[in-house]
């Protein structure tokens, strides 16, 4: 090779020093020829692959370099045609430069992230001579994403289906993804292009597809599933070799690390738990925390982790059941994680789904991940609900009211016969300290279910489901009944979440300020932890959030009241286990203040005023009128009301015990004037 001849032939005649350091650099240079690609007598660096994806940057373009060298002299610069869809975009030239006899070149250009294939048409040139040596075809720029967790995550790799825009790298090795990673396997494909060489699975294939539909870019998805794994040996990482190719999680960061993707890796899917409820792993919180903190240090933009809650199995263990809890509980431990439930998905034979139920996986977690990078518009009810409390809704304890997620329109459903033996009712699958039987009846209010139950009852805890499923069991496998929402998203199961006792009724009173604003006080509930402060104006048909304030709050000044002429407010508290039984409630009328008014545009004038209790005040009315002179002390209420005929002028009358600010309101027909009058 004429590199390694000039290589000694320099070396001979450098001293000690210089020996070492050009040693450094030839080593260098040497790893990055064993990375390279040799088309003779071009020995490439850096060159796209066919189907490549490169990371798009900020401004949704991606760099694409070439550079290398070339063995033989005589040759001028490299000519690349760059091609869109088959039609050529543009050209480059990347001059030589020879040192002894190598020349060397570099260029890149940029190209679009868009549903677009570039092609890359490499030519050597020698005057006016050009010779093809190489082209590389469907190159796109786009984002990333990995799948990874056991069978429930691969589908086996059997998915044939493939999609254009839809790319993968590396290869699924050996034994359903276990075996040791063959270094060379650094090839591009169209996922699933093999379906279990190149394989991304059902769901990682209708993902990959789904968010094509929602960005309008291409994407790359790496499937690092394998089978029978539980979150200990996902999490298992080696120190000094963290891309090591005999782990799970090295054979992932390597394909990562070769394709140039690992820092831009959007989100991590993760599908896995099975292992653990079926006793073939344990302390899945503690490896899941393990597995993120490796992500966290080897993948550095990684924006969301999407875990799915697994669905309820055979297994009789309540290991399931916790597993799936803590699932649940994600995102109220790791602000960047997303949970969603598998429960209902379609074609689950009791551990695993047919391809339509793997599909249903794909377009809903695809919803999650288009809201929080794609500015998904419609996202109502695309969240699994999820369970926020539950308390006894009376003293008594024969009602029970279950929170969930605000905004979530709960569907409670019918019967389920699953065959013509057995029929399966929702409410028994309510169980109380882990016994079923007690609810009676059920019905939704918004995002809330209250049951019925047969007795009062002592429970502290409740689970939505069983723990398992007995395999040839009555209702094996579990394919309903569930609660859903209006997008069909079914809620988490729960396990062992603690019942709270109602809170008391707060008690509302509100007062009129000397400045019209209304100020509303109320005495300490105990247990509550915050207050939701509501208010509705006159003509309003529903109550509208006006605040929500701490546990040491206790008072709150509305200066929006005066609005409107009477205003209606309520009040609530909750704790995080329990809420009060109901509102309290409180109204009071309230003037209009519009401003200073000026005498001559005033219905009426007052004296004295200020004005002694116990004295007369004297109304001059402007122009005849019929109708009622009310006299209100600050909270609003009426102290007096005077008829007032077609005369223009009338008295009242100011109580011996009234003081401070009260207010004169004429009122004829749908008309109304008011004063403030000071009272001493």
């Amino acid at each position: 090779m004429k590199f390694q001849f000039l290589s000694l032939r320099i070396l001979s005649k450098l001293g000690h020093f210089r020996f070492q350091l050009f040693l450094l650099f030839g080593l260098i240079f040497l790893n990055n020829i064993a990375d390279a690609q040799r088309i003779a007598p071009v020995v490439f660096s850096r060159l796209p692959q066919d189907s490549q994806l490169y990371p798009r940057n900020a401004q949704s373009e991606a760099t694409i370099p070439i550079s290398g060298i070339v063995e033989t002299a005589g040759y001028n610069y490299l000519s690349i045609q760059v091609l869109r869809n088959n039609a050529v975009q543009k050209y480059l030239r990347a001059d030589l430069k020879y040192d002894k006899g190598v020349g060397s070149f570099s260029t890149e250009t940029r190209i679009k992230a868009e549903l677009a294939n570039y092609n890359f048409k490499v030519y050597l040139c020698k005057g006016t001579d050009s010779t093809l040596i190489v082209e590389r075809k469907n190159v796109v720029a786009g984002d990333v994403y990995i799948v990874s967790g056991q069978s429930n995550s691969t589908g086996f790799f059997t998915e044939s289906d493939t999609s254009l825009f839809c790319r993968t790298f590396g290869k699924i090795t050996a034994d359903l993804n276990t075996g040791a990673y063959d270094p060379a396997d650094t090839l591009w494909a169209f996922s699933n292009q093999h379906p279990y060489n190149n394989g991304v699975g059902t769901m990682g294939l209708e993902i990959q597809k789904q968010l094509i539909q929602q960005s309008g870019v291409p994407n790359c998805l790496i499937n690092a599933g394998f089978h029978w794994s539980s979150a200990a040996a996902h999490a298992q990482r080696t120190e000094s070799n963290p891309a090591d190719l005999h782990n799970g999680y090295g054979r992932m960061l390597y394909r990562l690390q070769k394709g140039g993707l690992a820092s831009s890796v959007k989100a991590y899917i993760f599908r896995q738990g099975e292992s653990e409820a079926y006793h073939e792993g344990g302390n899945w919180p503690g490896n899941f925390e393990l597995l993120r903190k490796n992500l966290k240090q080897d993948l550095a933009n990684l924006g969301k982790i999407y875990v799915f809650q697994i669905d309820v199995i055979y297994y009789p263990s309540p290991v399931g059941a916790e597993v799936r809890d803590y699932q649940r509980r994600l995102p109220e431990i790791y602000p960047d994680l997303r949970s969603l439930a598998t429960v209902g998905t379609k074609e689950f034979d009791g551990l695993h789904y047919g391809k339509e139920g793997n599909k249903q996986g794909g377009v809903e977690l695809s919803r999650l991940i288009a809201r929080d990078f794609y500015g998904l518009k419609d996202t109502a009810n695309i969240n699994s609900p999820n369970i926020r409390k539950i308390f006894y809704k009376t003293a008594e304890k024969k009602q029970v009211i279950l929170v969930f997620d605000e905004g979530q329109e709960l569907v409670y459903p019918e019967p389920y016969k699953p065959n013509g033996q057995v029929t399966l009712d929702m409410k028994d699958f309510f169980y109380f300290n882990g016994e079923s039987g007690s609810v009676t009846s059920a019905k939704v209010e918004g995002n809330r279910i209250i049951l019925d139950l047969r007795a009062p009852q002592q429970a502290t805890t409740m689970d939505l489901m069983p723990m398992y499923t007995p395999e040839n069991g009555p209702y094996y496998p579990l394919n309903g009944p569930f609660i859903k929402n209006a997008m069909g998203m079914r809620a988490f199961t729960f396990f062992k979440v603690p019942i709270g006792e109602i809170l008391p009724v707060p008690e509302l009173a509100a007062q009129l300020e000397p400045s019209g604003d209304v100020k509303l006080t109320w005495k300490k509930v105990p247990g509550v932890s915050e207050y939701m402060l509501e208010r509705k104006l006159e003509g309003e048909t529903e109550y509208m959030p006006v605040a929500q304030l701490d546990s040491a709050t206790y008072a709150y000044i509305d200066k929006d009241a005066s609005k409107s002429k009477i205003a209606y407010f309520r009040l609530k508290g909750a704790s995080k286990l329990s809420e009060t039984a109901d509102y309290g409630y409180t109204e009071i009328e309230t003037v209009i203040v519009t401003g200073v008014e000026k005498d001559e545009d005033a219905m009426f004038t007052v004296f004295p005023n200020p004005v002694q209790r116990g004295q007369q005040m004297t109304v001059q009315i402007k122009k005849p009128v019929k109708g009622t002179l009310s006299l209100l002390n600050s909270n609003g209420q009426t102290v007096s009301d005077e008829p007032v005929s077609q005369g223009s002028d009338t008295s009242v009358r100011i109580p011996e015990n009234s003081e401070g600010y009260h207010f004169l309101r004429l009122k004829t027909g749908d008309k109304t004037w008011s004063k403030k009058v000071l009272v001493r």
